[in-house]
């Protein structure tokens, strides 16, 4: 995660925006719903095949008519930067829409030119919303040096991927912690009966609550503090982050930076749960964290817990990992600290122990039984989202409900399509020697199994239309196992294999696998 374009840092500046009258908003809502002003018309006609390449995109490169309608304007306001004169906005912009775009602070005189207008923020859609931030320069440009505060856009790859990953089940009471732009709490507006969208900086608060009145949103509420300091005593079933979470041995920005490890705010935001979520809650936050000698990231999750650690079940979904260096060089670079600053960093990582950094998905939740806690780690597949990952929780969880075997021998059991069987023969002493059998899918997850010669000819059967209890039966009758297996400890295995992907449990007691398959019957 970085700025687009420069990266020095500077002292606050003004804030551009004022907050109107809810006529002004609508006014402004309406025009930008009826220019169709969506990510898919804007994609189509700036020829993008990604809404986030808007980000690098100049206006020298970008193709628009000579002769532009309502939405070329725009995106000619908003996303290119442009200054355009109001003998071309008059025609296509009506009188009292102009003024309302005006009285927010959306578009002012040009200073350079007191004939054209301007934008002094970025204004784009974001699914469903409409959002401002600053506005980003693409690293070509002349950019002036940003405020320490910057607000961040909300459509690069990371923000597009924290929402995708969110939960969107019906809850309660939802928290955003550093919220920028409030993208994740208006998204969740949808689906929670009442959201807080909070944020450190008084410039991402003033956007978050700009972008809530700009959407219409009444279910929203906005304010300004250090994580949950503003919320008091009050209790969430959800809470949803996406901190800064880089490496930063000094500050840059405050969006950007983690502190050293990069895990200084992702730490605070964990230590708070045992105090904040509720018996059920869950905390989706996106961030890095690091796998360090003997202590693997989810390890020190549950560390960060404290006495209550036994209260809650962790999940972390991995997409990415780093080298230490790769992420001092990137530090040294935004902050032009040069070879020197990169040698530093790696070293302070590498004094912590650090072997890699991990990026993903953290995923918590507190139990609402006294069963045994549990951790899990898995490296998404390239399709992995958040059906997937609501998926592992609930089967992880109902994997340890009691008399989970019982109700897994009556279920009917399905192959992953996309499970496959590897094994590798190498030359030993002049014959070839087959190396263990090895299970595979890159989905819903990245795993790799060592598995028995057996298995394989198990999974073929497993079709939706045969129970656990009847595919023991069958291995032992074509002698696949031991006739001596116990059923609950050929269920063991399946639970493991369930657990990794390969297999799916179709029945009413079990989360319906990602993959599909026939109706549980019965």
């Amino acid at each position: 995660m970085g700025t687009p374009g420069r990266n020095e840092t500077a002292g606050d500046s003004a804030m551009p925006l004022r907050l109107g009258e809810t006529r002004q908003f609508a006014r402004v809502r309406d025009l930008l719903r009826g220019a169709a002003f969506t990510e898919p018309t804007i994609c189509q006609r700036l020829k993008l095949t990604q809404f986030d390449r808007i980000l690098g995109l100049t206006r020298e490169k970008a193709v628009l008519s000579e002769t532009p309608d309502c939405l070329d304007i725009l995106i000619r306001l908003f996303l290119l930067r442009e200054s355009l004169s109001l003998e071309v906005m008059r025609p296509l912009i009506p009188a009292e829409t102009l003024e309302a775009l005006e009285a927010l602070g959306l578009v002012a005189l040009d200073p350079a030119d007191v004939g054209k207008m301007e934008s002094p923020v970025a204004l784009y859609p974001v699914g469903n919303l409409f959002i401002v931030s600053d506005r980003w320069f693409p690293p070509r440009d002349k950019a002036p040096i940003p405020p320490q505060d910057f607000v961040f856009p909300a459509i690069t790859a990371n923000t597009s991927q924290f929402l995708a990953g969110l939960s969107d089940s019906p809850c309660e009471l939802l928290v955003d912690l550093g919220s920028g732009t409030g993208v994740g709490a208006l998204e969740a507006a949808r689906y929670a009966r009442r959201t807080w969208a909070i944020d450190i900086t008084e410039r991402s608060t003033q956007m978050a609550e700009f972008n809530r009145r700009l959407n219409g949103l009444e279910n929203v509420t906005v304010v300004c503090g250090d994580l949950y300091a503003p919320v008091g005593s009050l209790k969430f079933d959800r809470i949803v982050a996406h901190p800064p979470y880089m490496p930063a041995p000094k500050a840059a920005q405050i969006f950007y930076d983690g502190g050293t490890d990069g895990e200084q705010i992702t730490r605070r935001i964990v230590e708070g749960l045992p105090q904040y979520l509720l018996p059920g809650g869950r905390l989706y936050c996106l961030t890095m964290g690091s796998d360090r000698e003997a202590q693997p990231f989810e390890r020190r999750i549950r560390a960060w817990l404290g006495e209550q650690e036994q209260q809650f079940d962790i999940g972390l979904i991995v997409r990415r990992f780093y080298k230490p260096g790769e992420l001092a060089i990137r530090w040294a670079v935004k902050t032009s600290s040069g070879p020197e600053g990169a040698s530093d960093l790696t070293k302070a990582l590498t004094d912590l122990g650090v072997e890699r950094m991990v990026y993903g998905w953290v995923i918590i939740q507190r139990k609402t039984d006294e069963r045994a806690a549990f951790t899990i780690r898995r490296e998404a597949g390239d399709q992995c989202g958040r059906e997937e990952i609501a998926w592992l929780l609930n089967w992880e969880t109902a994997a340890r409900a009691p008399g989970i075997l019982k109700l897994l021998a009556e279920a009917w059991l399905i192959a992953n399509p996309a499970v496959e069987f590897c094994t590798v023969h190498k030359l030993k002493e002049g014959e070839l020697v087959a190396e263990p059998l090895n299970l595979h899918t890159g989905y819903p997850f990245d795993v790799n199994c060592k598995a028995q010669p057996w298995v394989p000819y198990l999974v073929a059967q497993c079709n939706g239309k045969s129970t656990a209890r009847e595919l023991h039966s069958f291995c032992i009758q074509n002698e696949l196992i031991s006739a001596e297996t116990p059923l609950e400890e050929f269920l063991k295995l399946l639970t493991v294999l369930i657990s990794g992907g390969f297999l799916g449990a179709e029945s009413p007691q079990f989360p319906r696998t990602p993959w599909g398959g026939p109706a549980a019957k019965g």
